[in-house]
């Protein structure tokens, strides 16, 4: 009997680094790697594939490794034509949008050629582009460009669905809410407490706090250091852990500030890492005050290594704060000494560190366990999670 051709769907992001949705889509492809689905992804950046950050490769050879085809599709005059000859010369089955509400033009395009299933996938509450006229119509026009030519519209949790979507979301059989997948495998190793510490120069013992985010204003650096600086003044032997990349002007007034406060050698700036289990398995908290999320990737990934998290008090945190009791959030509006000394609460819960150690186990049974989101992800698609 002869074998169906596989299923092709097509990515498409805006560059093959580190960030949320690259790394949650290659985790997918990692799960369903079989010969009933083939993969590709489209780059509309024209940038390469951002190195792992412990001279590992880049994204781009792991999907290559799992025998993904990558359409390099750089933004300018010629775009429109270059992807419209991408779906005509490969038929995909699915094209899946990642890029907000950019992703309205690239689905009417794809309507255009026929292409049968257009996925627009919410992974953010806002575009974070400033309000002006243009803006506004802008994205008007791409709102309406998802509302006809989307067969499924796709968010990370309630909260993007209803902030960037429309609050009564569930009238509409399109969208679907399905929580980002973690692969809890990487966190199964065991901790490495006084190695992480010894390669940054601290003491072995030294309470850690992290925060692992792209330099972002939305990441909201500047409130991590306001927070830390007071929780030096309780504990004077903690030290501060910074994972993301920079090479901006956010990490250059980041420098700037933990110059000023005279936080060298308690604050490192580690950049852009591939070991960013490795780091929450060795950590005593996640301090994570983010200004705006659709659905925090770190944060699941510190609740599958059952590390404590002290966020923001955004609707999306809650959605996960609901599943791990390790999760705790606070309000922006909270005093920075408060968050100091909500965060030693935390570290120092024995109740707390005791219910930690089911995450092995809780995670992967949660609604945000990758298994979990990879069906679900097929039946948007048409795919067998089996690939047969």
């Amino acid at each position: 009997m002869r074998q169906a051709a596989p299923r092709k769907i097509c990515h498409v992001l805006g560059r093959l680094e580190r960030a949320g949705a690259e790394l949650r889509t290659l985790e997918l492809m990692r799960q369903l790697a079989c010969p009933g689905v083939q993969f590709h992804v489209c780059t509309i950046s024209g940038l390469p594939g951002m190195p792992d950050g412990r001279g590992g490769g880049s994204l781009e050879a792991d999907v290559r490794n799992l025998g993904g085809i990558i359409h390099p599709c750089p933004m300018g005059a010629t775009f429109p034509w270059q992807f419209q000859r991408l779906l005509r010369r490969q038929r995909f089955d699915v094209v899946h949008a990642h890029l907000f509400y950019f992703s309205g033009y690239l689905l009417r395009l794809a309507g255009r050629e026929g292409v049968p299933v257009r996925v627009a996938h919410l992974r953010d509450t806002q575009d974070h582009h400033v309000d002006g006229p243009l803006r506004v119509l802008r994205r008007r026009l791409l709102r309406h460009w998802i509302q006809h030519h989307a067969t499924h519209i796709l968010a990370v949790s309630e909260a993007a669905m209803a902030a960037a979507w429309r609050p009564d979301w569930r009238s509409d059989t399109r969208c679907r809410v399905i929580y980002d997948g973690v692969e809890s495998g990487a966190f199964a190793q065991p901790a490495d407490h006084e190695g992480v510490r010894r390669e940054f120069g601290f003491q072995a013992d030294c309470p850690l706090y992290l925060h692992v985010g792209r330099m972002a204003p939305a990441k909201n650096h500047a409130r991590v250091l306001a927070i830390f600086g007071h929780v030096v003044k309780q504990q004077p032997a903690a030290r501060l852990l910074l994972v993301g990349r920079g090479g901006n002007e956010v990490e250059v007034r980041l420098r700037e500030q933990v110059a000023r406060r005279g936080f060298e050698g308690l604050v490192v700036m580690a950049g852009e890492r591939g070991d960013v289990a490795r780091l929450l398995l060795a950590a005593d908290l996640l301090l994570f005050p983010s200004l705006a999320e659709g659905l925090p990737g770190v944060v699941l990934e510190a609740c599958a290594a059952g590390l404590p998290v002290l966020a923001s008090d955004l609707a999306s945190v809650q959605e996960i704060a609901a599943h791990f009791p390790w999760v705790v959030s606070l309000s922006l509006t909270a005093s920075d000494q408060a968050w100091a000394r909500r965060a030693e609460e935390l570290r120092a819960d024995a109740n707390l560190a005791a219910q930690r150690h089911r995450a092995p186990e809780a995670f992967p049974a949660s609604v945000f366990g990758i298994r979990r989101c990879a069906t679900s992800m097929c039946e948007v698609w048409g795919v067998s999670p089996t690939g047969t």
